[in-house]
């Protein structure tokens, strides 16, 4: 229960114990009070402010901690895309490998004058409006070359000004044209290897 203090100029009694202070006494109480205060009062901003340097650091913590995760999961679908692709890229070999295998086995089997009339008809288009074109093929196509041409030229409009020119240092089954444009290898060779270059790159 709080106290109640009679103030006079001699002395301060204490109403509800009757006990009478003097002024000297009743000054040091409240000096001591104030004193008390204060600290109380200090005590409560030094609290205040550790807990505020603790929730910045709880704060500072947590960001930093949520950074460093971001990074490694960030870093773990890097890694893990860079993997996937890895295989994907080594499925694609694979299969290209298999296909490249089956092809060449059937190609083997065909015509090669029938592959050539297909792989000319194909380019007759990017030919056509050329000043001149020179047929390059190994020895011992060249009347077989020549035959073809004709009837190309009677069906497909297939240009009649094309020079054959045998090159003996050719493969078998080569053929390269040759126009101011540039050259073009339409050999079953070429083309394998060319189907082959657009199965591994899917």
């Amino acid at each position: 229960m709080a106290l109640a203090f009679l103030i006079t100029s001699e002395n301060l009694q204490l109403l509800s114990e009757r006990k009478v202070l003097k002024e000297a006494e009743y000054a040091a109480l409240l000096d001591a009070a104030a004193v008390i205060e204060s600290a109380r009062s200090e005590a409560m901003q030094i609290r205040a402010e550790a807990q505020r340097e603790a929730e910045e650091r709880r704060q500072h913590g947590y960001r930093e901690g949520w950074a460093r995760a971001h990074a490694d999961h960030a870093a773990a679908q890097v890694s893990s895309a860079a993997e996937a692709e890895r295989q994907l890229g080594a499925m694609r070999r694979t299969m290209a490998g298999i296909v490249m295998k089956a092809v060449q086995q059937i190609a083997g089997e065909l015509d090669p004058d029938i592959i050539l009339e297909v792989a000319l008809q194909r380019v007759e288009a990017l030919v056509r409006a050329e000043p001149f074109i020179t047929i390059q093929i190994p020895l011992g196509r060249e009347q077989a070359v020549r035959s073809l041409l004709d009837r190309l030229a009677e069906t497909q409009e297939w240009p009649r000004r094309a020079n054959v020119v045998v090159e003996p240092g050719l493969e078998p089954d080569a053929c390269h044209i040759q126009t101011p444009s540039g050259t073009m290898e339409v050999g079953l060779q070429a083309q394998l290897e060319a189907f082959a270059r657009r199965l591994r790159a899917g």
